[in-house]
């Protein structure tokens, strides 16, 4: 059954990501004695959530199943999300050079192919935790799962990276690939079953009160602390951003549990919110090429209306990458790379 309000949390993580990218750029270079600092420290601090929920609505969906058909799990997820990572890296390592108009030597070229677009880290991180997502379903449903399919997240995994990265500095771009998938990305996991877990539990009313409350505060005390790391600095840091210090896990908490407070409520058209929830993915990989196209197009982000200025072209920028994506997923080639 289709559940409206992950598809809304979905939707909200994917603004806050998009937010994430279109503001990095002018809060890294905002003067810290500028009176556009503080606003662009809130609203780069505000989205950090958004990543990690798209963690947790995987295990709320996928954990909550009473069996998983592995196969069929490892090939429409794992096989994809590498596949799409293998393609997307291929359409941006040659965008990247016919703008340019500079192919220069193939050694690069293959090594930013196994690097992948800055945004790609997603996919390859979402692929290792679902390869092990099998693992935490069966702990807990007190199922069985196959030997063979331990030993091979050891030897397939685990011994196959590390020796992989003993490899000497001439095999570079085999080095690369083995930090795509890096363990040091697995305790996403731990967003997956924390999802899980939240999302078995029940959330009255007065959490539609109490998650924006909590949220707020949270974001207003973190962002003093990265303005005050970065005055300690000298210069615009994110010493709260990683997606694993308490204030993400917080904010990621709240935007979770505002959605789940909203269970079982009637919600009008119900079937758009599906649809666009769909598109999310097709946005994700879409957006840093239509970024770098409305900067083209010369859609301005200035330091003189910073809020304005972000708020406006991540309007036009999703608007734009969600009409793509919708386009996109009604050609049946298409839909399958989206």
């Amino acid at each position: 059954m289709r559940r409206t309000e992950l598809d809304l949390c979905r939707l909200t993580a994917c603004i806050m990501v998009l937010l994430i990218h279109t503001s990095a750029a002018l809060y890294h270079i905002c003067p810290l004695d500028a009176s556009a600092f503080v606003p662009l420290s809130l609203i780069s601090t505000m989205m950090r959530g958004g990543v990690p929920v798209f963690f947790m609505l995987t295990g709320a969906l996928f954990l909550n199943r009473e069996s998983l058909d592995l196969r069929r799990f490892l090939k429409t997820h794992v096989l994809r999300l590498i596949l799409l990572f293998a393609f997307w890296s291929l359409v941006y390592a040659l965008g990247s050079r016919l703008v340019a108009r500079d192919f220069g030597d193939w050694y690069p070229f293959f090594f930013d192919l196994a690097k992948g677009h800055y945004h790609l880290w997603f996919l390859t991180a979402m692929a290792l935790c679902c390869l092990f997502l099998p693992v935490a379903h069966a702990a807990i449903h007190e199922g069985q799962l196959k030997g063979e399919y331990l030993l091979f997240l050891f030897f397939g995994v685990s011994i196959l990276c590390a020796n992989c990265n003993l490899t000497p500095d001439t095999a570079l771009i085999l080095n690369r690939i083995t930090l795509d998938f890096s363990l040091d990305y697995l305790p996403y996991l731990g967003y997956g079953v924390w999802g899980w877990w939240l999302s078995r539990q029940r959330f009255g009313k007065q959490w539609l009160f109490i998650a924006p409350a909590v949220f707020l505060a949270c974001t207003v005390l973190t962002t003093w602390g990265n303005i005050w790391y970065s005055n300690y600095k000298e210069v615009a840091d994110g010493w709260l951003f990683s997606y694993f210090s308490l204030s993400t896990l917080t904010q990621a908490t709240m935007c979770f549990c505002f959605f789940q407070a909203l269970k079982d409520r009637p919600f009008r058209r119900p079937r758009l919110w599906a649809a666009l929830a769909d598109c999310t993915l097709g946005v994700y990989l879409l957006h840093p090429l239509f970024i770098n196209i409305l900067e083209a197009l010369g859609l301005p982000m200035t330091l003189e209306a910073p809020v304005l200025s972000i708020l406006g072209f991540t309007a036009v920028l999703a608007a734009a990458c969600f009409a793509a994506t919708a386009l996109g997923r009604k050609i049946p080639i298409i839909r399958k790379l989206i």
